[in-house]
């Protein structure tokens, strides 16, 4: 009886191992390609100038900006350049609001771009793929526009987080 006891043991433990079947076809999957975040808009909007330029990097040129028919123009806004004017940035009342972002032909114009911002993909209120793209009210921002630069491309894109 023990011997009958062991051997079954024996055969037991033996058929239990844990060694993969190489028969077995292996799946890999494609992970989908990842985004590159330009800026995540939502690190600047509302911050002063001090906290943006820790994010952007010491501005090259500060403007006062006191455009008619703006909020600037009973109060004297500043415009901020940063990166060679890739980021243009108005500070109405100290807060970054205005936001220019430009140099961005080597994106696709398409709406799942609006993740180069930091944002996930969201219907737009307004799509012409000739032209225009709008989100509105989204991630606390106003709006968010991206332009078509005529082949199909970013030129750049125009947001607007408080103010209208």
């Amino acid at each position: 009886m023990k011997k009958i006891l062991f051997s079954l043991i024996i055969i037991g433990l033996l058929s239990c191992n844990n060694k993969k079947n190489d028969n077995q076809p292996t799946v890999i999957k494609n992970p989908a390609p990842e985004i590159q975040v330009v800026v995540d808009v939502k690190k600047i909007t509302g911050k002063s100038k001090i906290e943006v330029d820790k994010i952007l990097g010491k501005s090259d040129k500060v403007e006062p900006f006191t455009e008619s028919s703006t909020p600037c123009k009973k109060e004297p806004c500043e415009k901020a350049y940063y990166q060679k004017d890739k980021y243009e940035i108005i500070f109405i009342k100290g807060k970054a609001d205005w936001i220019t972002i430009n140099n961005l032909s080597e994106y696709d114009f398409t709406e799942e771009n609006i993740q180069i911002f930091g944002i996930p993909i969201t219907r737009p209120e307004f799509s012409n793929p000739q032209n225009l793209i709008r989100w509105k009210d989204i991630e606390g921002i106003n709006e968010i526009n991206i332009f078509n630069n005529g082949s199909g491309k970013i030129s750049y894109a125009y947001i607007k987080t408080f103010t209208d």
